[in-house]
């Protein structure tokens, strides 16, 4: 199953999962695989990993742990990070709150943050801090895969539209900073397209981005910026570069490195990423900056 996970055989990897959920199920479920939750760890982990390739949601619940929570929000406070949910509610657009409470999506962005928080403070894992970690991961990925494609609240017809972009950039963003992977295995290939599809349809739906609305933008500029990292060919990356272009047009900013400190400091965002956009787009979007302000 790792190795279907790996190679993007779909095929066969639903083979597998058809018979690994059997397999489990004589044994009396998830929960009696015992090994202390690590057998139970490593079939969820895995199982989130096709769900995204496929875009399915998972089959298997993940390992509930709450010292593992609780270990992630201390872990999180040590680093020091001033990061406030009210904050990030208003950093995602047309993710409006619910009675008052933050909805999945953003609780899953805040998730994702204190899990970053986490990585860059324990420069050295224990073997239990590893599988702890590998669980907490996935259990964002699950709560991702399991919400709707489509935006299940009231806001603007913007604010829906870049909902479903906003989800797949989320599990970008996860797959590339916690599992280290690299834009050519087929996980990250399968939700590049995905993100490059939902943008088309937005598109196709006429629904442009208001200059005036800065937060709205700024979300666009991320999910643009997300799939960017993981454009292989030049076609794609012309694709990418011509629509961030757009955006910090419309946002007023003056180049590419104004839009680098608002993705920094306004979204999930790492030197690593700032890094890729650098080397592989600057002279890209420059140009196509420089056409916007001729017209």
């Amino acid at each position: 199953m790792v190795n279907q996970n790996i190679s993007g055989n779909v095929k066969v990897l639903k083979v597998h999962l058809d018979a690994l959920e059997k397999l489990v199920s004589m044994r009396g479920g998830s929960e009696k695989l015992g090994k202390g939750g690590i057998l139970h760890t490593s079939v969820f982990c895995q199982d989130a990993l096709a769900a995204t390739m496929m875009g399915t949601k998972p089959r298997f619940e993940p390992f509930k742990d709450k010292k593992l929570v609780s270990n992630a929000t201390r872990c999180a406070k040590e680093g020091g990070t001033n990061w406030k949910p009210s904050d990030r509610a208003r950093e995602i657009p047309g993710l409006t709150t619910c009675g008052g409470h933050l909805d999945d999506l953003v609780k899953a962005f805040q998730d994702l943050h204190n899990m970053t928080v986490v990585l860059d403070t324990m420069k050295c894992f224990t073997v239990d801090q590893m599988v702890a970690f590998g669980n907490l991961r996935s259990c964002i990925e699950y709560r991702l895969l399991c919400l709707s494609k489509q935006c299940p609240y009231h806001g603007t017809k913007q604010g829906r539209c870049v909902y479903g972009p906003n989800r797949l950039a989320a599990l970008i963003y996860s797959n590339y900073v916690f599992r280290s992977f690299v834009p050519m295995l087929p996980v990250l290939v399968a939700l590049k397209h995905s993100l490059m599809d939902a943008v088309d349809r937005k598109e196709q739906a006429e629904l442009e981005v208001a200059s005036e609305d800065d937060i709205l933008s700024g979300a666009v500029l991320w999910i643009y910026c997300m799939g960017a990292i993981l454009a292989l060919s030049d076609d794609e990356k012309d694709w990418f570069a011509v629509r961030i272009a757009k955006v910090i047009f419309a946002m007023g900013l003056d180049s590419w490195t104004d839009s680098d400190y608002q993705l920094k400091t306004r979204f999930l965002w790492t030197s690593k990423m700032s890094a890729v956009m650098y080397c592989g787009f600057f002279d890209r979007i420059e140009f196509y900056l420089s056409l916007g302000r001729v017209r």
